[in-house]
């Protein structure tokens, strides 16, 4: 379970909360998408997978024990309870453990939910990539990620501008002709 919900978590930029309140209903791995239903802001949404991301959840889906289906949930235990947040968290801590990437504590990291700011931080620059508008492609990051604000976007790809030094070009390109320069003589 926990090697498909990593690269579920890390493929789509959803929530942990959402990953493990997934219905088995509402991962469709044929139509390569799954539908949150139970979001931090109360939105349903649809969000696309990869078609890697659709064969490892095939392949978890395949793998599960018979009792683990009758839960109705996507993600579940062996014995087919629910997988708590906290399950995951100890299973991440042990792994930075074993690998000696430290963990500096309670809310300093790495966090799980550092998958989701990730996603966000290379969405927005394999858009930028692609020749996106970035003026258009926050706005769609936001609905995608089950924001309500925009402002809680740009907290998750505040960073861009320092790993994607390209994107704050092309965005002071975009602003140049909105934000004019002034010159000393037009202030009088």
């Amino acid at each position: 379970m926990i090697p498909a919900l990593f690269r579920l978590l890390y493929g789509t930029g959803v929530r942990l909360g959402e990953a493990l309140a997934l219905a088995d209903k509402d991962v469709n791995t044929a139509e390569k998408h799954v539908i949150i239903r139970e979001s931090k802001n109360g939105m349903e949404r649809m969000v696309p997978v990869s078609g890697s991301l659709a064969e490892v959840c095939d392949q978890y889906r395949k793998t599960r024990k018979g009792n683990q289906i009758g839960s109705g949930l996507f993600f579940t235990k062996d014995d087919g309870s629910p997988c708590g947040q906290h399950t995951v968290y100890t299973f991440f801590r042990d792994a930075l453990w074993k690998i000696g990437i430290p963990h500096r504590g309670r809310g300093l990291g790495p966090r799980v939910h550092d998958l989701r700011h990730t996603f966000a931080c290379h969405a927005l620059a394999a858009m930028a990539a692609s020749g996106a508008d970035l003026y258009h492609a926050l706005p769609i990051l936001s609905t995608y990620l089950g924001h309500r604000t925009l402002e809680s976007t740009d907290k998750y790809v505040r960073l861009t501008a320092e790993m994607y030094p390209d994107l704050l070009k092309k965005e002071n390109d975009i602003s140049a002709d909105v934000f004019p320069e002034i010159n000393e003589e037009d202030k009088l």
